[in-house]
């Protein structure tokens, strides 16, 4: 029971790519010239436009025209307060079914510059926003624009990494590459100096004060650096696709 316990909130702290895609939005503040007239053509052309998103869609039509029909019936007949819209189950499902699967493909030095990209972000925020840090840890980045200029900046090139990532597996032809199981992970963590009051706070990691929390997520993120080589990209792999 207490392994099942850590393996969700252990997924709920990384599934990085999968958040980040869900919740950025307009993290960039995209702006599209010239600007599409209906709300529906505004709406799927802003998804285009999200790093990551965009080349999933790109590559996959059918998927991108699940989203779209989802968008459309969003708008048609809302669902109410509280309830997951329509078009954020079929992103789910272009990450399930396409996203995850490529970057467990992606070489060994892209899915690491990942996590390193994701470290650098979430310690910087750490100090200069550690609310933000813990949502970071838990939703992804809702609102980039909101950031200060060096996390800005830093969540550019966590993006860019990702897009790399990305690219590495699709050139690979999707075909995955070592994924360490959630019991491999559990003992490599163990290894990099994470503790039993670490695990005990991971499963209550939404009731965490914003530095405890942030202190988790980069133990986390941090820890392929203090694993042995061959198994920094094993441990990177799971992070981006649980």
């Amino acid at each position: 029971m207490a392994d099942e316990s850590s393996k969700r909130n252990l997924a709920l702290v990384t599934a990085i790519a999968v958040l980040l895609v869900v919740c950025a939005g307009l993290a960039y503040g995209i702006k599209l010239d010239p600007t599409p007239a209906s709300p529906l053509e505004r709406a799927f052309a802003e998804l285009q436009a999200t790093p990551l998103l965009g080349l999933a869609m790109k590559d996959y039509p059918k998927a991108a025209a699940r989203i779209r029909s989802a968008l459309q019936e969003d708008l048609r007949d809302p669902l109410a307060p509280g309830v997951p819209s329509r078009v954020s189950y079929a992103l789910g499902e272009l990450s399930r079914d396409y996203i995850r699967p490529i970057l467990a493909a992606a070489d060994d030095a892209s899915v690491e510059a990942v996590l390193s990209a994701r470290f650098a972000l979430a310690h910087h925020m750490r100090d200069v926003d550690p609310d933000g840090c813990r949502i970071f840890a838990m939703n992804g980045i809702q609102r980039a624009d909101q950031l200060d200029g060096e996390s800005q900046k830093l969540f550019k090139a966590f993006v860019a990494s990702m897009e790399a990532a990305y690219n590495s597996g699709r050139a690979a032809g999707g075909k995955q590459k070592p994924v360490a199981s959630t019991a491999e992970l559990m003992a490599m963590l163990n290894q990099t100096g994470f503790t039993q009051a670490d695990i005990d706070d991971l499963n209550r990691f939404a009731a965490l004060p914003a530095r405890r929390a942030c202190d988790i997520d980069l133990k986390i993120d941090g820890a392929p650096p203090n694993l042995p080589q061959s198994r920094r990209a094993a441990f990177a792999r799971y992070v981006l696709t649980h």
